[in-house]
């Protein structure tokens, strides 16, 4: 199903997903930074696209925070900016991230 600029609508446990680009599972280790800060963070890449990714991390991010990544799968600038978040079990959550062009 295709909806307005340039996202697919795809209908997934009653909830509807907005993509821009396909994303592609993925586990690794990422190191991350909220910024500007100076504390480095460890978290896991569950899937990625060519516009942002989804991170496992074990503290909260609040929307709308930048972050700083070291990893292959970001693009050179390697910021990105939280869009969602949700409790992930009792430890962790998960962090929707847009990359910063």
């Amino acid at each position: 199903m295709q909806s307005g600029k340039g996202y697919k609508s795809v209908e997934i446990s009653k909830m509807t997903e907005r993509r821009k680009d396909k994303r592609e599972q993925l586990m690794e280790i990422v190191n991350y930074a909220p910024y500007p800060s100076n504390s480095v963070l460890r978290g896991f890449i569950k899937d990625w696209s060519g516009s942002g990714l989804c991170l496992i991390t074990f503290q909260p991010l609040r929307e709308g925070q930048e972050i700083i990544m070291d990893t292959i799968v970001a693009p050179s600038s390697k910021k990105a900016v939280v869009r969602w978040q949700q409790k992930d079990g009792s430890a962790s959550y998960k962090v929707g991230l847009e990359f910063r062009r």
